[in-house]
């Protein structure tokens, strides 16, 4: 039996990888604002860093375990090395930015150097989660359909704009929970709905779905639709709190989307 921290690995790469990217575009759009910068430059530290923390205990938590992946210079084949390869790159990077932005004063060079190095950040962290989601998930099942590329991308990036979404509430002045954060979320989370209910219906023809199989869609579905329950809160209370669960709620589904219910009721018996 694998151990169940095992399951938590590909959501934690997968928010990891989302917020890095976020954190690359951002970067690219705003590389040339000198007067914004200045501004955002404790966002984009803390950004950086938990972001980098979240994919390195990713890449290193699996060969940790007693009967985790081997160490990756043998590890050479397949998607699932890909997506190692582009993480290890992304992090590579990260650490490039975070000197940039840690040691070189303004300038027209610096912009330039951000910018290229948010670019790459951001190739690198849509490759490895675009990897991750061609890979077979934790049960050992490959990607078997169109939509499951799009739909993990999708649940990475909205749970990296989660993520940068409380860093916002929690750093900047202006960014105390905003409700229009909750409401963005609670689109997207029922767009990876659609996206989730499509490929379901799909997969499903021809062959009953095990009693099982429905319960785990309906937590799925229903932790999805908890950003659209936690805008209509905010309404009424303070949007911080929700914002946090909103983003919770979210990680599950991850773990979720990941195969974490079916591995475990496979191998939970042993």
């Amino acid at each position: 039996m694998r151990p169940a921290p095992a399951l938590l690995f590909p959501p934690l790469a997968a928010a990891g990888t989302g917020l890095l990217a976020w954190l690359g575009i951002s970067i690219v759009l705003l590389h040339a604002r000198a007067d914004l910068m200045p501004a955002l430059h404790a966002l984009q530290v803390a950004a950086l860093l938990l972001g980098s923390a979240l994919l390195a205990a990713a890449l290193i938590g699996p060969r940790l375990l007693p009967d985790g992946r081997p160490a990756w210079p043998r590890w050479r084949e397949g998607w699932a090395a890909r997506a190692d390869l582009a993480a290890l790159a992304a992090l590579g990077l990260a650490l490039a930015l975070f000197a940039v932005l840690r040691w070189v004063a303004p300038g027209p060079d610096r912009a330039m150097v951000l910018g290229l190095l948010g670019l790459g950040l951001a190739a690198a962290a849509l490759v490895a989660i675009s990897a991750a989601a061609l890979a077979p998930d934790a049960t050992g099942t490959p990607a078997e359909h169109p939509l499951r590329v799009p739909t993990q991308l999708l649940l990475a990036l909205t749970l990296g704009l989660g993520l940068l979404f409380c860093l916002m509430a929690w750093l900047l002045p202006a960014g105390h929970g905003e409700p229009g954060m909750l409401l963005t979320l609670a689109v997207l989370g029922l767009l990876l709905a659609a996206c989730l209910l499509l490929r379901w219906r799909d997969l499903d023809r021809g062959a009953p779905v095990p009693a099982g199989r429905r319960g785990e869609r309906r937590v799925h579905a229903a932790l999805l639709a908890a950003p659209l329950a936690c805008w209509a809160l905010a309404l009424l209370l303070p949007a911080t709190t929700w914002l946090v669960l909103a983003t919770l709620a979210l990680l599950a589904a991850a773990v979720l989307e990941h195969g974490g219910l079916r591995f475990a009721t496979e191998y939970g018996r042993g």
